[in-house]
Formats: structure tokens, C-alpha cells, sequence
């Protein structure tokens, strides 16, 4: 309908109730406007919560696709020989606790000429196995069971080490000219939780300092206990203890009483007690003769691949 406005004169079209402009009007069916920035920020919000599920094994939703990554818990080992010749009080804890890989003593076998050694077993759990040989004329072979090549195919005189991985009893095909000996070792990562040497415990024997690891770069936790023995000599045991794996790790005394850095036991003058092999459980060391632990004031475990002073412990009287 036509309109006439009086006080200007203007002639415009009157608008009709319930009329619509055109650009009013959204075809049937369209979707609203923004719509793609809404599904995208669903999707985001339903990725983070996804990753925050999956990442932090909520429900234990991360394992029902990828498998466990805790290890399942195994009795720690109680002897650095697997023929279990060590007294044992108790039954080791079962523990998902695992060490740096070390080599636990299987059997020895010696001879002269060829035989079949008397059997042996491989622990399931370990990660490989090896015979360290030497012999002294002629060749030496050593064949294992379900193993299309020889062990051992080499020319004596020598020492050298051949590996395998297949666990379980078996015995071992040797075809020699002369003696030979054959040390067979397998490698776990199992704790080895050793009860203390007999010397410890012996009349006479006494602690003489004891402290707590702490962190310097890396883990460590767990108890050492200086030990003066009744011969006048020491000895040095780690109980509960844990520090972050490595291959290259020595027990060391430090005259520092709480070193905190790298830089600080680097410039210190400390001396090495052992190479650390097992890095975790209950570990008994001698102390070299010669080391006085009554003149110094820590125990660190130390790298000397990576040049880093993993933990410590301050040592105090008892």
C-alpha cells in the first residue's frame, strides 16, 4: 500500500503486519551462521578430552589399546648366582620395580674334547643369555639346541663370548680338540635383594655411618650403611635402594657432606668403591683396601659416561 507522509510530502510504502524483508528470508534447510566455528570447537573439546584420557590411562583406557607399560611384578633375585645356593630367610617381594640389565651367574662347565654338558636353565625372564669360553688348542664349537648356527665357532687359543636369547633346560653340543671351559650367564632386570655378607653380621662388626640418598640429576632413594668389620676392614650396604638405570654408574666416597651438583663432586677428590652394576634392591660392596670411609663425608652415585653425579647421601655417624 501507498503512503503519503504530511510533513514532508514523502511517498513510501506502508509496511503490512507479519511482513517480511527479503533479506529476511534464510532458505529452508540452511544452516545457521558460524556453524562451521561451532562443530570445529566440538571436535577440538572432544579431542582434548580424548588425549586427556588416552594420556593419562584414565579407565585404563590407554592399556586396552597399547598393552600394560608397567612391567608385571616378579620376585626380585637374591643372589648374583641363579642356582640359589644363598640361604634365604623369606621369600623375595614380588615387585615391578626393574634394574639396569646385569649378568646373574648360571652354571660353569669344563671339559676336554667333545661332550654334551650336563643341562642348564635359562630363566624365562631374562632378556639374553651368553657363554664366556676360552680353550686352548685346536678349534672350539658349542651348539645350542634350536639354533641353526653354532655359539661358539672360533680358533684357540682365546677367550671370547657368544650370545643367545632362547630361555628354558637345555645343554650344550661341544666339539673341542683340547680343554676347554664355558661360563654361562644370563641377563634379568630384576632387583637383587642380598641379605648382608656373613662379615657384617659377624662378632665384632659394627656400623659406623649411615645417611638417605637424595637427588643431585637423577633418582636415587634408599638407605647406605658403612660398615667397620672385625678384621679392621670396611664394607658398604645399600638397602631399598633405586637409582635411575644406567650401564656405566660407580658407588663412590666424597670428603662434600651434602653435594648438590655435578660441578661440585666433579672438583672434589672422591674415590671409587665399586662399579654399580644393579640399580635397584639391597647390594653389599667391600671397600677397597687402603679406603678409609672415616675420611669422607658422602656416598655418590656417579656417571662417568655422562659426567653426572646421579644421587647422594650424607653419611652420619651412628
Amino acid at each position: 500500500m501507498t503512503t503519503t507522509d504530511r510533513a514532508t510530502g514523502s511517498v513510501g510504502e506502508e509496511e503490512l503486519p507479519g511482513a517480511t524483508h527479503a533479506t529476511d528470508v534464510v532458505a529452508a534447510g540452511a544452516p545457521p551462521a558460524g556453524w562451521p566455528r561451532r562443530v570445529f570447537t566440538a571436535l577440538g573439546l572432544l579431542a582434548l578430552l580424548g588425549s586427556a584420557l588416552f594420556g593419562g590411562n584414565a579407565y585404563g583406557v590407554r592399556e586396552r589399546f597399547l598393552g600394560s607399560e608397567t612391567p608385571e611384578a616378579a620376585p626380585a633375585a637374591v643372589s648374583r648366582a641363579a642356582d640359589a645356593s644363598t640361604p634365604v630367610t623369606a621369600e623375595p617381594k614380588r615387585t615391578v620395580l626393574r634394574s639396569q640389565p646385569w649378568w646373574q651367574g648360571v652354571t660353569k662347565l669344563e671339559g676336554v674334547g667333545a661332550m654334551t654338558t650336563s643341562p642348564f636353565t635359562i630363566a624365562g625372564e631374562a632378556v639374553q643369555w651368553r657363554a664366556r669360553w676360552t680353550c686352548e688348542t685346536g678349534r672350539l664349537v658349542v651348539r645350542a639346541p634350536d639354533r641353526p648356527r653354532p655359539l661358539v665357532d672360533a680358533a684357540c687359543p682365546g677367550p671370547d663370548t657368544g650370545y643367545a636369547t632362547k630361555p628354558g633346560a637345555m645343554s650344550l653340543r661341544v666339539e673341542a680338540d683340547g680343554p676347554w671351559r664355558l661360563e654361562v650367564e644370563q641377563q634379568v632386570d630384576v632387583p637383587l635383594s642380598e641379605p648382608p655378607l656373613p662379615a657384617m653380621t659377624a662378632p665384632g662388626a659394627v656400623a659406623v655411618a649411615t645417611g638417605s640418598f637424595y637427588r643431585i640429576d637423577q633418582v636415587g632413594t634408599g638407605t647406605v650403611t658403612v660398615y667397620r668389620l672385625a678384621d679392621g676392614s670396611h664394607a658398604l650396604r645399600l638397602d631399598d635402594f633405586f637409582v635411575t638405570a644406567n650401564s656405566d654408574l660407580e658407588v663412590q666416597f666424597s670428603p662434600l657432606e651434602a653435594p648438590t651438583s655435578t660441578d661440585q663432586v666433579s672438583k672434589a677428590r672422591s674415590r671409587t668403591v665399586s662399579a654399580l652394576d644393579v640399580t635397584a634392591g639391597s647390594l653389599n660392596f667391600k671397600v677397597p683396601p687402603g679406603l678409609d670411609p672415616t675420611q669422607h663425608k658422602s656416598v655418590v652415585i656417579w656417571c662417568e659416561r655422562l659426567f653426572s653425579a646421579y644421587a647422594a647421601a650424607t653419611l652420619r655417624p651412628v
